[in-house]
């Protein structure tokens, strides 16, 4: 199995660290195992999860439902309460 080394980490982030692994009941090793094992877990969710075709016809669809209707200016609204 690989090994990685980081060098030069912050001792603040070191401690946050420890920190949570205690807190998980893990050894630091554990814990960025884990915390490494979810950080790649979402990166692929978001990269593959997606079926651009799903996506194009959801678009398509809405493109469809509010061709033709007017929107209100919601500029007056913005201003008006930041004026509160």
């Amino acid at each position: 199995m690989a090994q990685i080394l980081v060098e030069d980490l912050d001792p603040v982030i070191l401690e946050k660290l420890e920190t949570l692994a205690k807190q998980h009941g893990r050894s630091l090793q554990e814990e960025l195992k884990h915390i490494l094992q979810q950080a790649s877990e979402k990166a692929t969710h978001y990269s593959t999860c997606g079926d651009i075709e799903k996506v194009r016809e959801a678009v398509a669809h809405a493109q469809v439902r509010y061709t033709g209707k007017i929107f209100s200016d919601s500029t007056e609204l913005i201003r008006e309460d930041r004026e509160r």
